[in-house]
């Protein structure tokens, strides 16, 4: 034990290489939907799966659209402020008709209902709306109404999976545009409204169910995996301390649309961290605090203190602790 330990340090030692936990080690979480229905192509907006076990994607065999909407309580499970590394959705195919066809998500862009609703047998038929149902035509049957009959939704996709006849699960992600919605889901929860499931709408027997949140198999049920950082941390160097304060040179730099910040402090003391634009008006506080002494680090979103995302150009940030003061530029780039 004691040779390795003096080999793990001989190591670090050498080669300048220390575990940084908060870094390297990113947060995953797993979280299971929140909500989820279906929307039964109907004029009169008469049928819904609120409570079924599953929900579907593309035509049933009499050319009748199927839409999905699965959404996930990601402020709940994620803290404000934190950086969204990755966001995979993973969903379990249970019945497919034939063919291969893409099944793409797409943001949802009005909140919608989950009532008591059973469908029927294979739930393709869908059953008798209940109150609070999202239906064809209803956000919240009966009293509430989607703008576009069938969801309102973004319309570039999110991300696109290619289904077979294979069952089983089935991954969506990570793509950009899925962190940038769950992004968003966590700094504006209350724009919080989920995917919609678009499949194959021109050929009929194209439809997809997939396991809903109410599926008795709870392996089986709907599951978004986000790997996410924290604005701020301490980075793990064993038990040193360092020699001197020093604030690092941020990256990436140039950025877009977030930078991390490192710094150091030799002692227990008052830090403040500020962005500031050219002409010296504050744009932001990421830290004002007391800190121990040790290796942090601190992520900026590239926003200003209002919430907004900050224009292009040059930003200065500075450090106060104690009698040090440091001050570099970084270039954000849109």
């Amino acid at each position: 034990m004691r040779s390795r330990n003096r080999f793990s340090a001989f190591f670090m030692l050498v080669t300048g290489f220390f575990f940084i936990s908060s870094l390297h080690a990113q947060i995953e979480v797993k979280i299971t939907a929140s909500k989820d229905n279906t929307l039964y192509e109907n004029a009169s907006g008469s049928y819904s799966n609120g409570s079924g076990d599953g929900f579907f994607a593309g035509q049933n065999n009499h050319g009748e659209v199927r839409r999905s909407l699965v959404a996930f309580d990601v402020a709940g499970n994620i803290p404000a402020g934190a950086l969204i590394q990755s966001a995979t959705l993973r969903l379990n195919l249970s019945r497919a008709l034939s063919g291969v066809y893409s099944v793409a998500l797409h943001r949802v862009l009005a909140d919608w209902g989950e009532g008591a609703s059973v469908a029927f047998g294979e739930e393709g038929g869908g059953g008798t709306a209940a109150t609070g149902d999202a239906t064809w035509i209803h956000t919240f049957f009966n009293t509430q109404l989607w703008t576009n009959a069938g969801g309102d939704f973004a319309a570039a996709a999110s991300a696109a999976q290619t289904i077979a006849g294979d069952l089983g699960f089935y991954d969506w992600g990570s793509t950009p545009e899925m962190v940038a919605d769950v992004q968003a889901w966590l700094d504006t929860p209350s724009e919080n409204f989920g995917w919609l499931l678009l499949g194959n709408e021109a050929t009929n027997a194209s439809a997809k169910r997939f396991d809903s949140r109410n599926h008795s198999v709870v392996e089986n049920r709907p599951v978004l995996t986000i790997v996410y950082t924290t604005a701020t941390s301490v980075l793990d160097q064993g038990d040193r301390i360092p020699a001197k304060f020093e604030l690092a040179q941020n990256f990436p730099n140039p950025f877009n649309p977030a930078t991390t910040i490192k710094y150091s402090i030799a002692q227990n003391v008052s830090v403040v961290l500020q962005i500031f634009d050219t002409h010296g008006r504050l744009v932001k506080t990421l830290i004002n605090q007391n800190q121990p002494a040790g290796f942090h680090r601190v992520i900026w979103d590239g926003k200003t203190a209002a919430g907004e995302i900050a224009a292009s150009g040059i930003y200065l940030y500075k450090m106060a602790a104690g009698d040090f003061v440091q001050t570099r530029k970084m270039a954000l780039l849109h």
